[in-house]
């Protein structure tokens, strides 16, 4: 076996060990829905009739208090923090007030995040009436009778909520005067930090895509010059600084959205090891794939094959044999596999990013998302690999190898095609709760406008092969051929990044 192809096989095998061990761990992380509020005690617009120490705040899925936290407005317009907060199972928080609420109307909102980091944000009022004592009600045993969500909540306070309540100094008073409906107006989730998440986000899916599949595009389908080969390589290279920059841009934005947060916090999260991951593949990319980690390989096709493949082209004598410019490849070499490592923890970061962590059977889910991303990432690096060939060829005049280049990347693109399909078919099947949601949800609507743009980059990927291919065979020379091979390309790679820049943004979407 030669050293490019034991290389490719070690890679092959840090994925699957890495799969393994995922699905060993996997179990553990299901998750049937995405984190969402519950309920409360006293519930949203309840009127009691006595003096309340304890409010408690419920959701659907494991949460941890971010930014403000919990806040409530008491009559006088003064914004109070809980003296203390108490959580066993992360879902119920016990919000304990001194001095106790007596009557009055009370606003509380609440900003925590989800276990995929989704910053989620809510508020609600009450109110008290009747005598003002300070009788506790409702009682813990009260509470934990009056919903089934707090029935796990006791005193004890995890370690993580307690490191959270103490930094954010949560019976500290502060402010006053402020008006209940300016205090319950939190607008919506996606905010500074988030907006901040998901460019950073596309950064890095931007990277991934294009990174991989101008990879896999050197190594099986893309023949060409010397120099051709070298810029290709170098766009590898690039895309691991991007993927670095865009995870170093996401933990910003983590950090920013939950500014208390320690780095053992947020790395403990799952969006904080995506982070990680891609900060780390990103730069094993960047250094991996230096000048000796691959070698150019000369061709050794004759003219008179190449004649046999373009007869119009005017090659010359057809008794000497020649090598051709456009049919060097490139193969990589022992120092790439670090680099080749680096790509697979990218791909690995997205197992613990977005819906992958809070919807479906993780392991399944994971996997069928990897399926989905590197079948994108051939077809999508592919065209742009594709596109800078064509464009550089268009500048040096020669139009040459570019029906070839269509055939060789063709089969690829419909393998590619059928496998994003597939696996986007069965990831919206675990995303959605129901049908309906395809359209009355953030993460359907978004959804129905990534497909959109697929179908349009299918059907131009469609054209090329079937009717622009044909044309290049009988005349490669064509300058009008060519011209409408670089046009399609490039609005199909403009394509490519308007489905990247979706799916960042469906990532942090609602379902």
């Amino acid at each position: 076996m030669t050293n490019p192809l034991r290389q490719l096989c070690r890679a092959q095998a840090v994925v699957a060990l890495a799969t393994a061990v995922l699905l060993v761990i996997g179990p553990g992380r299901i998750a049937s829905a995405h984190t969402d509020f519950d309920s409360s005690v006293p519930a949203a617009g309840a009127v009691v009739e006595r003096a309340l120490s304890e409010v408690v705040v419920s959701f659907t899925n494991p949460a941890r208090p971010a930014g403000n936290g919990f806040e409530l407005l008491d009559p006088d317009g003064t914004v109070r923090s809980p003296s203390s907060i108490d959580s066993t199972d992360g879902r119920s928080f016990v919000l304990t007030f001194d001095p106790s609420l007596d009557a009055g109307t009370y606003g509380l909102r609440w900003s925590v995040q989800a276990g995929d980091a989704h910053p989620i944000k809510g508020s609600f009022q009450f109110e008290i009436t009747g005598d003002p004592s300070p009788a506790v009600a409702p009682s813990s045993a009260a509470t934990r009778a009056a919903t089934p969500a707090a029935a796990a909540v006791s005193p004890a306070m995890s370690s993580e909520a307690a490191a959270g309540t103490e930094a954010a100094g949560y019976s500290a008073v502060s402010g006053s005067g402020e008006s209940l409906e300016g205090f319950l107006d939190v607008g919506t989730s996606t905010d500074d930090s988030a907006a901040v998440g998901r460019t950073g986000r596309s950064i890095s899916m931007l990277g991934m895509i294009f990174g991989i599949g101008v990879l896999s595009a050197l190594v099986w389908t893309m023949r060409g010059s010397k120099h051709e080969l070298v810029s290709l390589i170098t766009w590898v290279r690039l895309a691991g600084l991007a993927i670095f920059a865009g995870g170093l841009i996401e933990y910003a934005a983590l950090a920013e959205a939950d500014p208390s947060a320690s780095l053992a916090t947020l790395m403990n999260t799952s969006n904080g090891l995506a982070t990680a991951l891609k900060m780390a593949g990103g730069l094993a990319v960047l250094f991996g794939f230096h000048q000796r980690a691959g070698r150019i390989v000369a061709p050794t096709q004759s003219v008179s094959a190449a004649v046999a493949a373009y007869p119009p082209s005017g090659l010359g004598d057809v008794r000497r044999s020649a090598p051709l410019p456009h049919e060097h490849r490139w193969t990589p070499t022992s120092p790439a596999a670090a680099g080749m490592v680096g790509y697979a923890l990218v791909l690995i970061s997205f197992w613990f990013d977005g819906h992958t962590v809070s919807k479906g059977t993780w392991p399944v889910h994971s996997l069928v998302n990897l399926v989905h991303l590197g079948a994108a990432a051939a077809w999508g690096g592919g065209v742009f690999a594709m596109t800078t060939v064509a464009w550089m060829r268009r500048r040096r005049s020669e139009r040459v190898g570019l029906a070839e280049m269509v055939v060789r990347f063709s089969s690829v693109a419909t393998v590619s095609l059928v496998a994003v399909i597939g696996a986007g078919l069965v990831m919206t099947w675990m995303v959605l709760d129901a049908p309906g949601d395809l359209f009355s949800t953030d993460w359907g609507r978004i959804l129905i406008a990534k497909t959109a743009v697929v179908a349009a980059a299918a059907a131009l990927g469609g054209y090329n092969h079937f009717r622009l291919r044909p044309k290049l065979q009988r005349r490669p020379d064509d300058p009008v051929l060519a011209k409408e091979l670089r046009v399609t390309l490039s609005i199909e790679s403009v394509a490519f990044v308007m489905i990247v820049v979706l799916t960042a943004i469906l990532v942090a979407s609602t379902t």
